[in-house]
């Protein structure tokens, strides 16, 4: 077997200490206290990137670590709905790149996105909510959220009704399924995504899994 020399991996290849880290891109929602919405529903979020998993960097951020006092005073939660259909990239500049893109394209469609120091859609005016080929783009997500709202339910909404409280709809109707003053954290999550692709996804869900009508 052939030595191996200094600098090289056990099979031989030159060792890359120095090669980038895979970088991914995350979004946090925040808190009312951020800044005035464009819609009441939609929140401001922090777009940001790193080599460290979203969790421990959300983590970092409330600690005050390498975060802006927008995002530690203000960060609520985590939203991979926002982000988990971006791939992984290799090296920060490439993600830097995918940050602030998806910053920008979060403010088209309703959301303050804040990133480096600018709050895209800000001073924005209309906007154009997700349709249906976006949103399957984080179908997974609209699905959770759909059940969840169900399990959480009064009675079973169909998939209409599943589709304005994904949508944070409003009206006496809301009373019939959900606290009004206390709802489940589904209630409004796709406020930025049009209420036709949220039906079609109901629907789907309730031909394919009956978990909509029980």
């Amino acid at each position: 077997m052939a030595a191996t020399s200094p600098g090289q991996g056990s099979r031989g290849r030159a060792a890359n200490p120095g090669a980038n880290p895979l970088a991914r891109v995350y979004v946090i929602e925040l808190d009312r206290g951020a800044g005035r919405r464009r819609d009441p529903r939609i929140p401001w979020v922090y777009v940001g990137s790193s080599a460290r998993d979203p969790e421990i960097r959300f983590a970092q951020h409330r600690r005050g670590y390498k975060s802006s006092g927008l995002v530690k005073r203000f960060a609520l939660r985590l939203r991979p709905d926002l982000y988990e259909d971006l791939p992984s990239y290799k090296g920060a500049r490439s993600a830097r790149e995918a940050e602030l893109q998806r910053a920008r394209d979060l403010a088209d469609c309703g959301f303050v996105a804040h990133s480096d120091g600018t709050s895209y859609g800000k001073d924005a005016g209309e906007w154009r909510e997700w349709d249906a080929e976006r949103l399957d783009l984080v179908g997974d997500h609209v699905d959770r959220a759909a059940a969840e709202l169900v399990e959480s339910s009064f009675e079973p909404p169909d998939p209409s009704r599943c589709a304005e409280l994904l949508h944070g709809d409003r009206g006496f109707w809301i009373a019939d399924f959900i606290d009004p003053a206390d709802p489940p954290p589904a209630y409004g999550r796709f406020a930025h995504a049009s209420l036709d692709a949220l039906e079609a996804r109901a629907e789907l869900l309730d031909g394919s899994r009956h978990i909509l009508r029980g």
